[in-house]
């Protein structure tokens, strides 16, 4: 199944957007960039939405992913915010791979984990 248009469209705008999301880091997200570099994984950005009603969960996403052989959903529950309601949504995640930035996306209820972004060849 392709992802929409839309949905492209708003992963390469986030590709091309740089590390702006880390431009003024939060004390939060130090140690969260710190444990992703111990696996050469970078996160830099992570939103999740549908249409024009999408969150910053970047935060949330590296917060889960420094957990050691963890796994988790992209869902709701998981991420701790539903930006569009009764509509199914889209997990974007911008990282960087030993010097290479790559886009992982998955549909809403795909399952996320450091291991399925180092094997992601986008």
């Amino acid at each position: 199944m392709k992802p929409p248009l839309p949905f492209i469209a708003l992963a390469f705008a986030l590709l091309l957007s740089g590390c702006s999301t880390y431009s003024h880091r939060h004390p939060s997200t130090e140690t969260s960039i710190e444990a992703s570099k111990s696996t050469d994984c970078l996160i830099i950005s992570a939103t999740y939405g549908s249409g024009s009603h999408f969150a910053d969960v970047t935060n949330r996403v590296n917060d889960l992913l420094r957990q050691t052989n963890t796994h988790f959903w992209a869902k709701p529950k998981w991420l701790g915010v539903d930006p569009a309601p009764g509509w199914n949504k889209a997990l974007v995640i911008v990282y960087e791979h030993k010097g290479r930035r790559r886009i992982f996306t998955t549909g809403e209820g795909g399952t996320v984990s450091i291991a399925r972004l180092l094997k992601n060849k986008a």
